[in-house]
């Protein structure tokens, strides 16, 4: 299981520097330092919320090729793979929720925008936090950053993320197991059934 992981994790890299360096050379690529840009200047500077959504429309325009590939990925064990790219109204609902929850949004931007693209992988075996934390940083150091976002009883899981330097947008793995795959789902279901309701109240959720 942990073997699949770190392979993962190396496809994952391999991924994030091919396209970050074809991002470099799109279009509306525009740079941005997410660690001295705040949460809060999102709804003062427009140019700031375009580049958030030039990034997620670059990686969408990515995304078959990605589930492809990913998806032919080879596994010791009966695992499952999902991946997703972030909507544009609950990008703008998280950013909403960063400036009315959290400091008023006096927190860095890649605190907040940090799982524009997401992978996640739910294995059968049970899955252990301090364990994976160890293989993470013997087989990458400081370069990958892995925390346990486990929320009580609710919510258990393991969130790596991916980042090349405080310029580039991360990505988030997220590793679930089995046996917690079915409370995670609700757990995300209530998040989602507050992001709907905000969405309604703001008839779409533009939120500049």
């Amino acid at each position: 299981m942990y073997e699949d992981l770190v392979n993962l994790i190396y496809f994952s890299l391999k991924k994030y520097n091919l396209l970050l360096e074809e991002w470099k050379g799109y279009k509306d690529y525009k740079q941005i330092n997410l660690r001295k840009v705040l949460v809060k200047d999102v709804k003062n500077d427009i140019d700031i919320l375009n580049i958030i959504i030039n990034y997620r429309t670059f990686i969408n325009s990515k995304f078959s090729n990605l589930f492809s590939d990913f998806t032919n990925l080879n596994w010791s064990g009966d695992n499952k793979l999902d991946l997703r790219v972030k909507a544009r109204n609950s990008i703008e609902y998280k950013i909403e929720r960063y400036i009315n929850y959290h400091d008023n949004g006096e927190i860095p931007l890649n605190k907040c925008i940090n799982d524009l693209f997401g992978i996640r992988i739910i294995f059968n075996e049970d899955i252990d936090y301090k364990i994976i934390k160890e293989i993470v940083n013997k087989e990458f150091g400081n370069n990958i950053k892995c925390i346990d976002s486990s929320k009580g009883v609710g919510y258990v899981a393991t969130h790596i993320y991916l980042k090349y330097d405080n310029y580039s947008f991360p990505w988030e793995i997220q590793v679930w197991d089995k046996k917690h795959e079915k409370s995670n789902i609700i757990c995300h279901n209530i998040y989602k059934q507050d992001y709907i309701k905000w969405e309604n109240e703001n008839k779409g959720g533009e939120l500049l």
